[in-house]
């Protein structure tokens, strides 16, 4: 009995878990026109989305991430990096994603990543979002901290201009036959590569940031056509249609290239009572647009957000925030262009049955020229590790506007995710 108690019969410590930890989601989604209103759309869509990482945690100062996404049968890869962390100092080096900005969904200020338009606004912007190499350092510090990176490789957003209803030109396309489209991408090399940096503080309850970055964008412009269009009559509105219909005539290809351009920022957050505000100031030094003779100009534009966010019982969130853009030095050849564009965002979610049923809103309006994107959607979280989610994504507006273009894709959707 002595012998039993002794330390022979001890229990034996628990084994270390093994530093490696495997992440993985696997979504679903399947979309329905709510209506057959143009002869050349989609009725039904099925993606596929699978995304997998295994980080590595040897200690509290490594950690290695390697990751791959594959949408549609296609395998890119997601954050693949090694991060180091230091007392005052982190470091990550490899593909990652950095955001900057406090007005989310609209923010002019996050831009470092391109992102994944294929399937237009569908989906948030944070999942929309492709990570790239870069050297990302951070200094910390209880009073400010510094962050600087550097992107060595320009990478462009994913879209396609035609061949799919989500195209730029889709319907376009299928309405007036094939298109003759020239796109220049800029060079891998160090040349074409972005820098940039961002400094952060709080004073009092304020808390800001700077911003900086030199990059090449990672969206198209259009450039010059060799001779202007006819003269268009009195009072009509260009659009894309008429920039179709032009090229088909003239025999003159739609050209596309990504001019580089310096990008300087400030973020503002604080909270009131129990109201957050937030926002974001930009200044573009160069940005593209095209006159009514088809010409490439070149333009700086400024930008305001500013947002106020409300938490609420029962899991309740509403974020509304207003945006407006400025074309600075405008001048009338850039009608039908507008010198100021104003923009409304407004998000809201409310949790039900103890948070397994999630209603939701996001939602997006351009004020100046009336179009609009609405996306009311219900979250069903009843099982462990599967996600359901349902709603519906409406377009609105003139055809000459870019949200505007999409209102044949209006679609039901339904998404099933599986994650551990």
């Amino acid at each position: 009995m002595v012998f039993a108690a002794g330390s022979g019969w001890a229990a034996k410590p628990a084994p270390k878990p093994l530093p490696v930890k495997l992440t993985a989601k696997m979504t679903n989604r399947f979309n329905w026109d709510t209506k057959k209103d143009n002869p050349y759309e989609d009725t039904s869509r099925t993606t596929t989305d699978i995304n997998a990482q295994l980080k590595y945690l040897p200690n509290p100062i490594v950690q290695v991430v390697a990751g791959e996404w594959m949408v549609d049968q296609k395998i890119r890869p997601y954050n693949i990096y090694m991060n180091l962390t230091y007392e005052h100092v982190n470091l990550r080096f490899g593909n990652q994603i950095v955001r900057w900005g406090k007005a989310d969904e609209i923010s002019p200020l996050d831009v470092v990543n391109p992102e994944d338009l294929s399937l237009g606004l569908n989906r948030p912007r944070a999942d929309r979002k492709i990570p790239v190499p870069m050297a990302n350092v951070e200094f910390l510090s209880d009073y400010i901290s510094l962050q600087g990176i550097y992107v060595p490789f320009s990478q462009t957003s994913i879209f396609h201009y035609s061949g799919d209803d989500w195209a730029y030109f889709g319907h376009l396309e299928k309405k007036y036959g094939p298109l003759n489209i020239i796109e220049e991408v800029p060079a891998q090399t160090p040349k074409n590569g972005a820098w940039g940096g961002r400094l952060s503080g709080t004073i009092g309850r304020l808390d800001l940031a700077l911003v900086y970055l030199n990059h090449q964008s990672n969206t198209p412009s259009l450039m010059s056509f060799p001779f202007p269009p006819p003269a268009a009559p009195p009072g009509h509105e260009s659009s894309l249609e008429d920039l179709v219909v032009f090229s088909n005539i003239s025999h003159q290809p739609l050209k596309f290239h990504y001019l580089r351009e310096e990008l300087y920022g400030l973020e503002f957050e604080t909270a009131i009572g129990s109201l957050g505000l937030r926002g974001d100031v930009s200044y573009v030094s160069s940005q593209s647009f095209v006159t009514s003779s088809l010409q490439e100009i070149r333009k700086p534009v400024v930008t305001g957000v500013v947002g106020v966010d409300y938490n609420g019982s029962g899991g309740s969130y509403i974020n509304v925030s207003f945006s407006q853009s400025q074309i600075k030095d405008y001048s009338i050849d850039l009608a039908p262009t507008r010198q100021k564009t104003s923009t409304l965002s407004s998000q809201f979610s409310l949790e039900l049955l103890s948070g397994n049923i999630k209603l939701g809103y996001l939602g997006f309006t351009n004020i100046t020229d009336k179009s609009f994107y609405q996306n009311p959607k219900v979250n069903i979280n009843y099982i462990p590790n599967v996600g359901i989610e349902c709603g519906l994504e409406v377009y609105g507006g003139s055809p000459s506007t870019q949200i505007g273009f999409f209102d044949p894709n209006d679609q039901a959707y339904l998404t099933l995710s599986f994650f551990f």
